[in-house]
């Protein structure tokens, strides 16, 4: 087995003919490519018509080692966000369409979860104060789907706190800050901030 196939292996991806295929959430990209491009998932009827939410990825590195998050980017568009649009205290994929999923190349801890090298599912729970963070071995469901079946999946979860942003920010978006040996994820939108702090294990 070649160095990119043991790639492909341990984030969960099968190799087919050198491609790498997934039923859901990344498709065809060469073996070779550690952390899949950001793709639509193509088995869902809505990836076949424009979105009012583009796909996004922000890429960044953890001890040396590559990271990447793949996301869906709504846009307030007038609406009230938090505590309207997305409920309080209620399981949000933290994006739009497919779920939020995160790759790493190496060993990782997320707001203090260790995460061993692959991908998964991020989510969040907002609240008016504490957010709560989760992390899921799942990758492959619904966006919408945070059924029992997938939450039997999840790895752990973690407190953060939310920020008042100055300034309104029309589009969801996930930024990341380096400071030292760790990643800030920003996840910013309306007039709040999230951080979600990434360090090496």
């Amino acid at each position: 087995m070649s160095r990119g196939q043991k790639v492909g292996v341990a984030l969960g991806i099968a190799a087919v003919g050198g491609l790498v295929v997934a039923l859901r959430g990344v498709t065809l990209l060469p073996v070779s490519i550690a952390l899949g491009p950001c793709i639509k998932d193509w088995t869902a009827k809505p990836s076949w018509s424009p979105r009012l939410s583009p796909l996004a990825g922000v890429s960044f590195e953890v001890g040396g080692r590559p990271a990447k998050i793949c996301y869906g980017r709504p846009s307030a568009r007038g609406r009230v966000i938090y505590g309207v649009v997305v409920p309080y205290d209620s399981l949000w994929r933290t994006g739009a369409n497919e779920p939020t999923r995160l790759y790493t190349a190496g060993p990782i801890r997320v707001a203090g979860i260790l995460l061993e090298p692959g991908r998964y599912s991020l989510y969040t729970r907002p609240a008016q104060g504490p957010w709560t963070v989760f992390l899921n071995r799942s990758t492959l469901h619904g966006g919408h789907d945070l059924s029992p079946a997938v939450r039997s999946q999840e790895i752990g979860q973690a407190t953060v706190l939310p920020q008042r942003l100055p300034e309104h920010v029309e589009t969801f978006t996930i930024g990341v800050e380096a400071v030292g040996d760790t990643v800030n994820l920003r996840l910013d939108w309306e007039r709040t901030r999230v951080v979600v702090p990434i360090t090496p294990p």
